[in-house]
């Protein structure tokens, strides 16, 4: 029988005694972030000097869903070493020069999209489907408040992006029955909810967290006039629950910048044209021309809603969507730390 002072300690443990420890960040404010480990559940931290000298194209260096390695500092304050590479992020750009990062290692991000009060529009929902394409995060498209519409239009959409190669659902908050189909492909995984404000993001969240020690928060009603959602979230919120699972909360979002992706790389990321270019003689030396697969099947094959969802965003990325005064707080907090 091994001695109780020779038994290995747990890694977690014997980090600890070191004084350094391994977190997940859940929340940024400011220059101070919100920390979360199985043993120490939340702890506050800041960044170690030299990181805040980084320079880095993004709009903050670290993001929700970052591991990072910390230590205990002064009173109860702990302060980041280092950050683990990411297995993946996601990331938007709505002006040359501005990548924004919204979190890091997901296992997949669930576009919600409403049916009605306020209806999502079909390109916002196809701007987050590539921006999800190039970076390798799964995808799975959830129809909020079906309980507002027949039964044929609820099919009609859930096939249409079902053919297409994309997981789909429809839910509805008044009925209790769809979050347990719902948890179950949230069980166990890091996800990213994404959505135009007013789809009843943070409503999901909070049946989703009942149980969570987090607060999360509070939901704002639709604009009687306008039938647009009113913004709640602020920042990007990580909230741990039960069973390893994680759910991202986001920031609502009016448009999806994609101006990090090149004009080739958006044809890739629609399933048809995809197929298109699998069939093209020379697949590593497209030239966008006449006689590409992808940009024939797009002028002849693609559907019409879709052909223009696509062309709009050919036209974003000559002409990158304003500036809303929102982001340029953003970007002003975002500069001054």
């Amino acid at each position: 029988m091994v001695p109780d002072n020779l038994k290995e300690e747990p890694h977690s443990i014997r980090n600890s005694s070191l004084g350094k420890e391994q977190f997940t960040i859940a929340r940024i404010f400011g220059a101070y972030y919100e920390l979360y480990s199985k043993d120490r559940l939340y702890v506050r931290a800041v960044l170690k000097g030299k990181l805040r000298l980084k320079s880095t194209e993004d709009r903050h260096p670290f993001v929700v869903g970052d591991l990072v390695t910390a230590e205990s500092g002064y009173g109860e304050e702990w302060i980041i070493l280092e950050k683990e590479e990411r297995s993946n992020y996601l990331t938007r750009r709505s002006e040359h020069g501005d990548n924004h990062v919204l979190c890091a290692n997901l296992d997949q991000v669930a576009i919600l999209a409403s049916y009605k009060d306020p209806e999502t529009k079909d390109g916002f929902i196809d701007r987050l489907l590539v921006a999800c394409y190039h970076t390798k995060i799964k995808p799975l498209i959830i129809f909020t408040k079906s309980d507002l519409v027949d039964s044929s239009l609820k099919k009609e959409k859930e096939d249409f992006y079902s053919n297409l190669g994309y997981d789909v659902m429809s839910i509805s908050i008044e009925d209790e029955k769809s979050f347990p189909v719902l948890w179950k492909v949230l069980q166990g995984k890091k996800t990213f909810l994404c959505g135009n404000s007013g789809v009843g993001k943070s409503t999901l969240l909070n049946q989703l967290t009942k149980k969570s020690v987090q607060k999360v928060q509070k939901t704002n009603e639709v604009s009687g006039s306008t039938k647009k959602g009113k913004h709640t979230t602020t920042n990007s919120l990580a909230v741990f629950l039960e069973e390893d699972t994680v759910i991202i909360d986001s920031p609502g979002v009016k448009e999806w910048g994609i101006l990090h992706l090149s004009k080739q790389e958006l044809l890739e990321s629609f399933p048809e044209l995809s197929l298109a270019k699998e069939k093209c003689s020379s697949p590593y030396c497209c030239d966008l021309g006449l006689e590409c697969n992808m940009v024939r099947f797009m002028e002849t094959g693609l559907l019409e809603s879709r052909k223009k969802n696509l062309e709009s965003m050919f036209e974003s990325l000559d002409k990158p969507h304003r500036v809303t005064r929102r982001d340029h707080w953003s970007q002003a907090i975002t500069k001054r730390y």
